[in-house]
Formats: structure tokens, C-alpha cells, sequence
């Protein structure tokens, strides 16, 4: 008789129980064979005890009600059901376990009971003596009867004597929480491995891959073999600079360093990293595509493999944001089943180096239900947080408490930023230095932490800007003029703060030129990635002349270089990002001014809650920049505003670092295993917009035809969830992020069935301009 672990792929070849735990055990070979040495909170029993939650784990799919739901599916005749009251099979999966004849502590018991029993996070469980009968029965009637078939197939021993007393380490008020008990963070990995493992079974792929791969070896080759450094007129084969070797000096160590734009900071990540598996954070989706062509790109730093046989699909690097296959999609000349494959090795942190969003990966300081998959991967880790101060306050307070975490768990972190608020870093080193002591595998000696080292790389013998500051409004016709004469002649860049703002100068400039460009993030997706693309490639071309108009969406990590920019005032740490964009080697002559900065009318600012930029921190950024109106601005000059910016005692009454200290204390006490996944996962993205589609695209062929997809989609479960994903994808190219609580507030929505998350907004569109924030096409005020 066959036992099914799934209802997918069809039947006949269904995945059965056995099938699945054996890929679970080859998963657990694989990881324990290439991280064993590096995680060390798991000694070698820790090891034989996950080695018996893997086995155990599903032993509660052989009960009746579970394989029914399957055998419905896959329409093959039902069993017989002689305990009618559904129990989620992690619970029954408890009673299996033989613990007398494994010879388990009473701590290994609870770590591997809880293990097991909550595999598949689910309620709390209440009225326990109801629910220990319910589990005995299930146990009792539909899977003892089974055992000898159970313990051949899945070569182990099962509990015949039934005894509810171990289901009390299942009451929510016996789960480990305590973070200054060594055994919370055993449990923490034995779990978490768990879920790594089955996670990967389940979507199968292997748990790691490439993990003979050393990026440092690759980014090395880089600089040494394939870079070169315009000089004169003349280019220089590359070496590694002094940022670079620290970075690759220190590789053993937490590292802070904070460097100016083009000192090759992306490249001091990857050396860093070296043989290690690896994650490189930034704050914008933008950045992540364009940082992950270049890592993968052969004639770049080229860290790729394919599979044999499967040249499509990539193996040692990963992209992993909100809306990966789509770029996947642009990017590969793949079929859907390849790039599903390539997406789901990085959702299950698979490839050696995993470029990502901080949402994906640094949720586990919120202490979700299932956080331990996310934790226990950091534990033989680097990972590496670009721009710091690019982030919320709060989100800020996240990071740092979830670095951490990561140091009290083994692993490693490195922050690179042009800019980082002091006050980060003290917070950063005073809770490091509560940490309790790391644990030795199998002697319990203390184990020397990782030390946290500090570098600054600021370097004036390169020129690149010559500031202005100018008290007049972008929008101001004197401030035109100059831009369109500059453009003339040059590549122009334009910042401003919103996006009303940056609409309004594009059709100022409209007035006076024939073809402006304009990016910002109220295009819908397929115009939004064309105009990145064209932004990219007209930076490049060093004859080109021209404006672009843009917002604060290409400050960071976008590698674009122009001769001139235009820019509003913002805060200072914003405003050198943006300084980043122009004359981004200093190979440019600084003799005339290229850079403008407009200081009256400031779109953004100075408008309560729904201001860009924090109000206390721009009043004091226009307060120190207004000591300087002209000339040529150095790198140490930045850095010194930056340190005035962000001085605590300063800052010490602010809104701002109220709300940086608020968090991280919070944080200190938050419960766990209170909030989902997905409540984590908008809370680390600060999310309040939903993905709408603009009213003008209603009856689209394209759309209807995605939408008639979806809805008529037929055969086994992976061919509807492939063609809906498609049809999905199809109609995001479509969307556009508007404010969500506006958006309901002001019934500009309608809902597009049958999707239950997609609206069409009663907003006009326009291909140059986007979706029009200040006129409704229903009887409504103005979108924000």
C-alpha cells in the first residue's frame, strides 16, 4: 500500500511518504557534509537529533484523514476513516517518536518534540486534554496499525505504548524562548535546519548548492584580470585598493567601513565574503537586478554555474526580491519551468551568494512563526548590509538587532555605507557587547567572538564635485533655463524629492526641449524596467547629451555615472548619495560647477507625516550645508556634516532617533511566535501600498487574456499554479504601487476577479508621464 506525501506530481508519480524523508536525509548529508565545521551551536549529537526529526517528522502522514485529502486529489480510492476529528500530522508525528530507546535528555526531548510538533507552524494549541485525546486516537487507530510497513520504509523504530505526556511540550507556554538558555539556540538550529531541509525536499531542490564556490576567488580574478582604470588617456589594469584589502584582510571579523562612492565597495563585499556562503542586501530592487547581472555576467565578476544538462538554470548566485521572475524573465532565455526552478533555489537560500531585499532574509528579530529558517541559515553565513541609512529609523533598529543576532548565533555581517549615522554603530558595538559567550561544539569552552572592526575610506586626491547651492525652487524658469542649456551639451541628471515634483520640471522642461526622459516609481512595471534600462545605457555612452528626471529612486547602488546634476535640497546623507551620480570616478574636469542644489520651495519636506525626509534631520542638514554655498566640496568635508548630522547628543530630543531607540528596545522584549510571516515581512518593508492597474488598461487584450488564463485554467496542481503564475506575471507588467489606505478612503478601487489582491484605480495614466497623482477620473480628490 502506498502512503502519499503530497498530492503533486500526478499520479502515478505521486510522492510518497518514503520518497520524500530520503530526499530530506540527501539534503541533510549535503548541508552537514559542506557547513558542519561553520555552525557551531550543533555539536555532533545536535547533528544525530536532527538526523531524527528528519525521519520522524512525517510519520504522521500515514494517518487516514491526511492521505484521504491526497487520494481525493489525485482521485484514487479513499481509506478508511476510523477518527473522524482532523489532527495536523506535525502533532501526531510526536507520538512516533521512540524517546526511552533513543536515550534523550529531558532537554533533547523538548528540543525534538517541539522540533517536530511544529515543522508546520500552526494555532495555539488549547483545551489539551481534548487535543492529547484526539492525537492518541489518530496514533492509535490509524497509524500503529500501519507500523510495520512505517518502520521498513523509513527505517526506523516507532513508540507502540501510547503516552500523551510528551504533548505538553506543544502548549505554547513551554516553547523555548529563553535567549540566555544555550539550549534556545540548539532548538533554534535543530528547527530551522528542519525546515531548510524539508523546504528544499519539498520544492526539490538541493538545500545548498556550489558550496565549492568561493566568490572571493571569482571577485579577485575580477580586479586582477578584467578591470581597468581610465588614466589619462590611457587605461591601467586594477588592484586591489586599501578598501579591498581590508575587506579581505578581516575576513574572520564583523566589519563596519564607510567609503566614499566608486571605491569598489561592492567589490570589498564579494572579498569579504571569500569561501563563505554569502548574502548582499540593498535597499532597492533596482540596485539588486543590476548588482546581480554584474556578479553573474561572464565578462564581470562571472560567480555562475549552471546545472548539467539545465543550462538555464543558475546555480551559485541568487536574486531574491518581491518581484524576482520578472526580471528572471527579461534576463534569461528560459522556459517557465526553468526559471520556477532557478526562482525557488534562492527562496530556499540554495545558491552559494544570494543577492536580496532585507524583507527576504532579516525578518527573524520579529520572531515569526517559522522565523528559526531564516536564523539558523545565518549561522554559517556573512551577510552584508549595503547603505544603512538608506533605511527607516525603525527598520534601521531592525537590522541592527538582527546583526546581533546574527553574532550570537556564529555567524558574520559586514556594513558598507558612503554615510552611517554614529549613533548606529554605538548602538551596534554596546549590544554586541552583551552577547553571551559562544559555546565550543562538544566541550562547552568558550569560543573567542568575532571581532568588530571599524575602517573609513575617505580618499580627497579625487575631485569630482563643485558644488552650488542655490535659493531658488527647481521649478523656478531661471533654474529651467540652466538645465536645458546644460543639457545641451551634457548628460544631465535631475533629483527630486517626489514625484509630483519631478513630473512638474519634466513638463517645464517639455517647453523648452523636445524629448526629456522621466523615471520614477508611479510607472507601471513594463515602463518603469524600460526606463531603467535606458537610464543605465545612456549613462554609459560617454557622447551623450541629454536630461534625465528622476527621484530619490536612483541614489543608491545604481552604478550611473552623469556630468551635471540638478538636485533639491534633501538630507545631507541623501544628498551625497545623490552627489554619487554625477562624475562617479572624478575623471571629469571640476573647473566648472556640476553639481546645483535648490534650497527654496523643497518638494517633500515640512509636511507632518508625509514628509520624505525626517524634519528634524533636514532642518539641521539645510543648517550645516548652508555654512557652504560654493566651490569644491571634498570627501572629508561630507563625511565631517555627515558626523554633525547624525551627532547623538544632538539628536539626542529627535523624533528620529526616538524612534531608532524606541525600536531596538522594543525589540529587546518582543514576543515570539506571535506574528506571521507575511505580518513580518510588511513590517520590514513598511508596506502601506497595494499594486493597482491603471483604468485606461481595462479590456487590454494582454489582460483579458491573462485574466481568462487564470480563471480557466485546468489539469493537475503544477500545471494550474504554472499558468496562473504566468497570467500573474502578465498582468503585474501592468501594475503600479498607490497608497492604500488613500486608495480605499477616496473608492478609487475596483476589484478584478476572480484575483482578490488586484484592483483596476479610477486614476488617469499616461506612458511618459505615469499614473497622474493629482487628477481622478472618478468624483474624488487628490491620490497620494
Amino acid at each position: 500500500m502506498l502512503f502519499y506525501a503530497k498530492s503533486k506530481p500526478a499520479w502515478p508519480n505521486t510522492e510518497t511518504i518514503k520518497q520524500h524523508t530520503e530526499a530530506l536525509v540527501r539534503c541533510y548529508h549535503i548541508l552537514k557534509q559542506h557547513y558542519q565545521h561553520k555552525l557551531i551551536w550543533m555539536s555532533e549529537r545536535d547533528w544525530q537529533l536532527l538526523y531524527w526529526a528528519v525521519m520522524y517528522h512525517d510519520v504522521g502522514k500515514y494517518d487516514a484523514v491526511f492521505q484521504n485529502k491526497i487520494l481525493q486529489v489525485i482521485r484514487q480510492p479513499l481509506l478508511e476513516v476510523k477518527h473522524l476529528h482532523p489532527i495536523r500530522h506535525n502533532y501526531i508525528s510526536v507520538l512516533a517518536i521512540p524517546y526511552k530507546e533513543l536515550g534523550l535528555s529531558k532537554d533533547e526531548e523538548s528540543v525534538l518534540i517541539q522540533a517536530v510538533g511544529y515543522h508546520h507552524e500552526g494555532t495555539t494549541i488549547t483545551g489539551i486534554a481534548d487535543f492529547n485525546q484526539h492525537v492518541a486516537a489518530a496514533y492509535k487507530l490509524h497509524i500503529l496499525p500501519h507500523a510495520d510497513q512505517i518502520e521498513q520504509e523509513l527505517g526506523i523504530k516507532l513508540n507502540r505504548k501510547i503516552s500523551t505526556g510528551k504533548l505538553s511540550a506543544l502548549q505554547h507556554v513551554n516553547r523555548f524562548k529563553g535567549s540566555k538558555n544555550p539550549w534556545f539556540y540548539k532548538y533554534i538550529m535543530i528547527k530551522g535546519l528542519l525546515h531548510r531541509l524539508d523546504h528544499a525536499a519539498s520544492a526539490h531542490v538541493d538545500v545548498e548548492l556550489a558550496a565549492e564556490m568561493a566568490v572571493g576567488e571569482y571577485t579577485s580574478h575580477f580586479i586582477e584580470h578584467k578591470m581597468i582604470i581610465p588614466y589619462a588617456n590611457t587605461v591601467m589594469p586594477a588592484q586591489k585598493n586599501a578598501l579591498q584589502r581590508f575587506a579581505e584582510q578581516h575576513q574572520n571579523q564583523h566589519i563596519v567601513v564607510v567609503a566614499q562612492t566608486g571605491m569598489g565597495k561592492t567589490e570589498a563585499g564579494l572579498l569579504w565574503i571569500g569561501e563563505d556562503k554569502g548574502f548582499f542586501t540593498l535597499p532597492l530592487r533596482v540596485s539588486i537586478n543590476s548588482m546581480y547581472n554584474r556578479v553573474i555576467d561572464k565578462e564581470g565578476i562571472a560567480f555562475t554555474t549552471r546545472s548539467e544538462g539545465q543550462e538555464s538554470i543558475e546555480e551559485a548566485t541568487g536574486l531574491l526580491h518581491s518581484t524576482t521572475l520578472d526580471h528572471l524573465q527579461q534576463l534569461m532565455d528560459a522556459d517557465e519551468e526553468a526559471l520556477e526552478k532557478t526562482h525557488r533555489q534562492s527562496a530556499q537560500y540554495a545558491n552559494k551568494l544570494i543577492i536580496s531585499t532585507i524583507d527576504q532574509v532579516l525578518k527573524f528579530p520579529l520572531f515569526y512563526l517559522g522565523f528559526e529558517k531564516e536564523y539558523a541559515t545565518m549561522a554559517y553565513s556573512k551577510i552584508i548590509i549595503d547603505e544603512l541609512q538608506a533605511y527607516d529609523p525603525r527598520i534601521a533598529a531592525v537590522i541592527v538587532q538582527a546583526l546581533v543576532m546574527i553574532d550570537q548565533i556564529g555567524g558574520s555581517f559586514m556594513i558598507m555605507t558612503a554615510t552611517l549615522p554614529p549613533f548606529y554603530y554605538t548602538a551596534l558595538q554596546k549590544k554586541l557587547a552583551c552577547n553571551q559567550p559562544l559555546l565550543q561544539d562538544d566541550d562547552s569552552e568558550q569560543q573567542p567572538r568575532p571581532a568588530l572592526v571599524y575602517g573609513e575610506y575617505i580618499d580627497d586626491t579625487i575631485v569630482r564635485h563643485h558644488v552650488q547651492i542655490r535659493s531658488e525652487s527647481i521649478v523656478d524658469e531661471a533654474t529651467i533655463q540652466r538645465i536645458v542649456q546644460d543639457g545641451k551639451q551634457s548628460k544631465v541628471l535631475v533629483i527630486c524629492n517626489t514625484v509630483k515634483r519631478a513630473v512638474e520640471v519634466y513638463r517645464e522642461l517639455q517647453k523648452h526641449m523636445d524629448q526629456p526622459h522621466l523615471l520614477h516609481s508611479r510607472l507601471i512595471k513594463r515602463d518603469r524596467a524600460l526606463r531603467e534600462k535606458d537610464i543605465i545605457t545612456f549613462a554609459k555612452h560617454e557622447q551623450n547629451a541629454g536630461i534625465w528626471i528622476t527621484t530619490q529612486l536612483v541614489e543608491a547602488s545604481l552604478d550611473i555615472d552623469f556630468d551635471i546634476l540638478h538636485t533639491e535640497m534633501s538630507s545631507l546623507d541623501s544628498q551625497f548619495q545623490r552627489y554619487g551620480r554625477c562624475n562617479r570616478k572624478g575623471l571629469k574636469s571640476v573647473e566648472a560647477i556640476n553639481i546645483w542644489v535648490y534650497t527654496a520651495y523643497v518638494s517633500g519636506v515640512n509636511i507632518g507625516k508625509n514628509s520624505i525626509y525626517h524634519e528634524d534631520i533636514y532642518a539641521r542638514s539645510l543648517e550645516l550645508f548652508g555654512t557652504f554655498q560654493t566651490g569644491i566640496l571634498s570627501e572629508t568635508a561630507k563625511h565631517r556634516m555627515i558626523q554633525l548630522l547624525y551627532d547623538e547628543e544632538a539628536l539626542k530630543e529627535s523624533t528620529f532617533k526616538q524612534l531608532f531607540d524606541h525600536t531596538l528596545e522594543q525589540l529587546q522584549f518582543r514576543t515570539l511566535y506571535e506574528t506571521s510571516r507575511k505580518q513580518a515581512q510588511d513590517l520590514l518593508r513598511d508596506i502601506h501600498e497595494i499594486q493597482v492597474i491603471p483604468e485606461c488598461f481595462r479590456g487590454n487584450p494582454e489582460i483579458e487574456a491573462a485574466l481568462h488564463d487564470w480563471s480557466t485554467a485546468k489539469g493537475d496542481y503544477e500545471h494550474i499554479a504554472r499558468i496562473r503564475r504566468k497570467a500573474r506575471q502578465t498582468l503585474e507588467q501592468y501594475t503600479v504601487g498607490v497608497n492604500e489606505y488613500v486608495a480605499h478612503a477616496k473608492k478609487l478601487l475596483s476589484p478584478i476577479k476572480p484575483l482578490k489582491d488586484l484592483y483596476y484605480v479610477s486614476v488617469e495614466y499616461h506612458e511618459q508621464t505615469g499614473l497622474d497623482t493629482s487628477i481622478i477620473t472618478s468624483d474624488t480628490a487628490m491620490i497620494v
